[in-house]
């Protein structure tokens, strides 16, 4: 079976050189992506000050592998052993959906768009 590749684009900077910026992007991006083929630099620039170079900055286009199998809770569970294949079909059947809106929306006076009593925020 041939392999799916998608390809992302990331900015770098370093005050040290084009390769240092290279590597922190590569670095960076294989945090949270996974089976990474390959880095292509699509821009270099620097940032001058007082005719010097301060920052080396890179545009670059990383290459990786689509995965196919998804495993959940990859942290040392059993469950992370287990592979689920779904066929690339979303299993929406346990999703309840409600369509009726909510709105309009009594207004009550005060408070703050931020505050978890007004509804916004990061309330539960």
């Amino acid at each position: 079976m041939s392999t799916i590749k998608k390809v992302i684009e990331v900015l770098a900077s370093s005050d040290k050189s084009f390769e240092d910026a290279l590597q922190r992007a590569l670095t960076e991006a294989s945090t949270t992506v996974k089976g990474i083929k390959s880095i292509y630099i699509k821009d270099q620039s620097c940032k001058v000050q007082d005719n010097k170079i301060v920052e080396y900055r890179i545009t670059a286009k990383i290459t990786f592998e689509v995965m196919h199998r998804w495993q959940p809770n990859q942290h040392g569970s059993a469950a992370a052993t287990e592979t689920i294949d779904g066929g690339g079909v979303p299993d929406y059947s346990g999703v309840d959906i409600n369509a009726e809106p909510q709105l309009p929306r009594p207004v009550v006076p005060g408070g703050s768009a931020t505050a978890p009593e007004s509804g916004g925020g990061y309330s539960g």
